[in-house]
């Protein structure tokens, strides 16, 4: 019971911690272009995930997966990965970063907590994913969540604009790459598969800042004062590195839908943070939406779930069934 609980406060933890990335950023955007800002972030993690898989090598041999290699024998899963890093991470961040300068971060939080609807609308598009009558209930509740939030009577809104595009954008550049971020982990490992995805995405936005002429030097910025140094630890090390792991420990104690619902407590995150750290403004209406589409997702995750548990229920019985006829 005590590792449960445990497990449960790991999930819980993670869903707040990746709720943050958007608020966190903010101050690091006041001294740097979001372009150097996410060449600076897949950076630090990457050597945070260096070290990480230094310290965790023999364990990770213990689980029996393959080594990544970078050669022409491997070219596919190389290029996999490549897509995974350069849009699945550092295009999404770039975006989610690039929105903030249209919409707030408590806007950008919710959208971004649609990315479990978006990735099973992939699914359906590549892999013959179906939505169930409760997940398309689910998912059209949480997008008029969304939508009431981005029409805020009290705050005069004037309703979608191009910053919610972006972030958008941002969210299917996660979302496209989910079920081959998924195949690569369970072939290489997670952590394994993350750094070599941040390893990409670093240097793919070498590359997108030196096409710009921007100069590397402003990075310096993040460490010239005690709150954006703390933001960068939290981005580079804390986010993208070290909370992989009590992400993976609690898969292994409440199970994958059990973490997959506290996640759920993202966009309640952003929400909270921005309006304590960036003094947002708190209306009814808003806190209305940001409930609307918290339990919106959270049916969502749900209904996954039990979809999840038919299938594996009907796939036993089939095998059954054909035993009984073999024999």
């Amino acid at each position: 019971m005590l590792d449960k609980q445990k497990g449960w406060a790991a999930a819980i933890f993670i869903g707040f911690l990746w709720g943050t990335p958007w608020v966190v950023g903010t101050p690091l955007m006041e001294v740097m272009d979001s372009k150097m800002l996410v060449w600076l972030r897949y950076v630090v993690a990457s050597i945070t995930l260096f070290f990480i898989l230094r310290f965790m090598s023999k364990s990770i041999a213990a689980e029996g997966y393959q080594k990544f290699t970078y050669s022409w024998a491997n070219r596919v899963d190389v290029l996999k990965t490549f897509a995974c890093g350069f849009v699945g991470q550092a295009l999404f961040s770039y975006f989610a970063f690039l929105s903030l300068d249209y919409i707030t971060a408590s806007e950008n939080g919710v959208i971004m907590g649609l990315i479990p609807i978006q990735i099973l609308a992939v699914g359906f598009f590549t892999r013959g994913e179906r939505f169930s009558p409760m997940q398309m209930g689910a998912a059209c509740l949480a997008f008029a969540g969304v939508t009431m939030l981005v029409y805020d009577p009290a705050l005069n809104s004037d309703g979608f604009s191009i910053g919610h595009v972006i972030a958008f954008m941002s969210a299917f550049a996660f979302s496209s790459t989910a079920y081959t971020r998924a195949d690569l982990a369970e072939k290489y490992g997670s952590i394994s598969t993350m750094f070599h995805q941040f390893v990409f995405a670093a240097a793919g936005f070498t590359f997108v800042v030196m096409f710009y002429g921007l100069d590397f030097t402003t990075a310096l910025g993040a460490f010239t004062a005690p709150s954006r140094i703390l933001s960068i630890f939290i981005l580079g090390v804390f986010i993208s590195g070290i909370s992989y792991l009590i992400y993976i420990y609690g898969i292994t104690k409440v199970g994958v839908d059990g973490t997959g619902m506290a996640l759920n407590l993202m966009p309640l995150a952003s929400f909270v943070l921005a309006a304590i750290v960036l003094s947002e403004p708190v209306t009814l209406w808003k806190c209305v939406a940001i409930a609307i589409v918290v339990s919106s997702l959270m049916v969502f995750v749900k209904a996954t779930a039990l979809k999840r548990s038919k299938a594996a229920a009907q796939q036993t019985a089939n095998a059954t069934l054909a035993t009984d006829a073999a024999n």
